[in-house]
């Protein structure tokens, strides 16, 4: 029989109910039924409180760890050194830890970390062998690695006084906090969760990656981009017989346009869980990107030159198209006389217009004239400006039905759109326009090209793929996107998390060795690898040549 506490047992009645008359009826049989199932209910719905207040806990922490607030909205307040008092996010564990956790290291400031594996274990010293030490050098190890396992207590006790679980003083950088009980579990509740179960696409069998391969691809191009892809994931993922989980590659095909796309990437997700999407290709990208940033999931240096705005799960090799207008708007504020009126001339179905809108939204000053192509130009004056987003044929149609114009009115042409990236000569003649300037996101072909062949060409010519000319920056950049990426998986830990993801490939872009840019850097909270352009002159032999350095907007 079950054993009920008397107060319980006298309030809801059941201690007579499961006492058996004798002799046993019916009746008393049906009451002592449904008595069990009265039971059984009760004890579901107490039980369920618990589970509601450890998810609230748990969002608390969220709150205090990414955004500096307390559960009633308030900004956390904390102090280094004897500095002034910082406030909210200026001040969240989110500024050092990152949002996985995991820390990071930056100079000799070093963020451990701090997922509740890590946290309520203790410290172990760093694996493999000791790094090499001059003479008369001391090495120290941190004490994050040789403490005790924290509990909650010592947990208060660093957040308020800086002093670890061994009675260590933490790092000075480490702020000081008042935090209340409630706080202290709270924080203790989200750090735990961290990392505590393996994110979509990681089984124990493999980890699972995509790729998204739009129809605005020409079939070309898109099997530039899966022939690198293919040969470079196999290569790089662990060995058979290795302890780590193999890579498994699913190509995603989207078909129809744009409008389409979320309900087939829902479905191929649906169908096949992924941990990421590693490279891809396709002129339209914003569906793609919104449908990553909804879902949280990493979406990796996609060959599009039409990133998605703001992004948070996303990075790409460059923003694209919108660096270019950033750039014009650049050349021409620093000019002796910035532009009365800037005409420009895009297809509103066509990526031109992120360049054309990146380019308004830096002049607001100038009076804006937006044109279709093939639409005729109104008559140009001295303090105008023109800005082409054309593509090859339209580019070179409406240079060479340009009416003659005053000297001080530059013409302004998208490399990007015209292709004229992928060519030695431009194709636009040696008569070009004096005031003709390209923007020119990418490095000089011709260096671009011998950076892509040293790097690049004995390993596809090893596997029997081509460097093209007309496809070796789709060639380059998938590369690099594999490597970077390849990289990042192999410095992820036991249970790895997608934020954990994004952070190793913020730390791990010196692999992105044959991009088609001349500079590419990363870091933490960086979501562009470029981020500049080159403002190039076209020469009388009809060649590019940088007019002068590089401008990051």
């Amino acid at each position: 029989m079950v054993a009920i506490p008397d107060p319980l047992g006298r309030v809801l009645g059941v201690k007579d109910l499961f006492r058996f008359p004798n002799p046993v009826n019916e009746v008393s049989a049906r009451l002592v039924a449904g008595g069990v199932v009265l039971l059984t209910l009760l004890i579901a719905l107490l039980g369920a409180a618990p589970a509601a207040a450890d998810e609230a806990l748990i969002d608390e922490g969220r709150k205090l760890y990414r955004d500096g607030l307390r559960a009633d909205g308030t900004p956390l307040e904390g102090r280094r050194h004897a500095g002034p008092p910082l406030r909210g996010r200026d001040i969240a564990c989110v500024q050092c830890h990152r949002p996985s956790g995991l820390g990071t290291v930056e100079g000799v400031a070093v963020a451990p970390a701090i997922t509740g594996r890590h946290l309520f274990s203790p410290g172990q010293p760093r694996a493999g062998r000791r790094p090499r030490q001059a003479p008369g050098m001391t090495l120290h190890d941190h004490g994050f690695r040789t403490r005790p396992a924290y509990d909650l207590p010592a947990l208060a006790r660093a957040m308020a006084d800086g002093i670890g679980p061994g009675g260590q003083a933490l790092d000075p950088l480490m702020p000081r906090y008042a935090l209340t009980t409630r706080e202290v579990e709270a924080l203790a509740a989200y750090l735990g969760s961290l990392g505590a179960t393996p994110p979509p696409g990681i089984t124990d069998e493999a980890i699972h990656l995509a790729t998204v391969v739009a129809p605005d691809a020409s079939p070309r191009r898109r099997q530039a981009v899966l022939d690198v892809l293919q040969h470079c994931v196999a290569e790089h993922g662990p060995r058979p017989g290795s302890e780590r989980r193999p890579w498994r590659l699913h190509t995603w095909t989207l078909h129809g346009p744009p409008p389409g796309w979320p309900a087939q990437l829902a479905r191929h997700l649906r169908e096949q869980p992924v941990f990421a999407l590693l490279s891809g290709i396709g002129r339209e990208w914003a569906p793609v990107h919104a449908f990553c940033e909804a879902e949280g999931l990493p979406c990796l240096f996609p060959n599009t030159d039409a990133p998605g705005p703001a992004p948070r799960s996303s990075i790409y090799l460059s923003p694209g198209v919108a660096v270019e207008g950033r750039v014009m708007a650049r050349y021409l504020e620093d000019r002796p006389r910035p532009p009365r009126r800037l005409v420009q001339v895009f297809a509103a179905d066509d990526i031109g217009r992120h360049g054309a809108a990146a380019l308004a939204a830096e002049l607001p000053t100038a009076a804006q004239l937006d044109l279709r192509p093939g639409t005729p130009l109104p008559p140009l004056a001295e303090g105008d400006a023109l800005a082409l987003w054309l593509p090859p044929d339209a580019l070179r149609e409406a240079l060479a039905t340009l009416p003659p114009l005053p000297a001080e009115v530059l013409v302004l042409v998208s490399a990007t759109l015209g292709e004229l990236e992928r060519r030695d000569e431009t194709g636009l003649g040696a008569t070009t326009l004096r005031q003709l300037r390209v923007v020119h996101p990418f490095d000089a072909p011709g260096r671009r090209l011998e950076r892509m062949v040293f790097n690049l060409g004995g390993w596809m010519s090893g596997r029997g793929l081509k460097l093209a000319r007309d496809t070796e920056r789709l060639q380059g950049d998938t590369w690099s996107a594999c490597a970077v990426t390849a990289r990042a998986l192999y410095t992820l830990d036991a249970t790895p998390s997608r934020e954990g993801l994004l952070e190793r490939v913020e730390d791990a872009y010196a692999g992105a060795t044959t991009t088609a840019y001349p500079r590419f850097t990363l870091g933490p909270g960086q979501r562009y690898g470029s981020k500049g352009a080159y403002v190039m002159r076209i020469s009388a032999d009809d060649r590019l040549e940088v007019e002068g350095e590089w401008v990051v907007p």
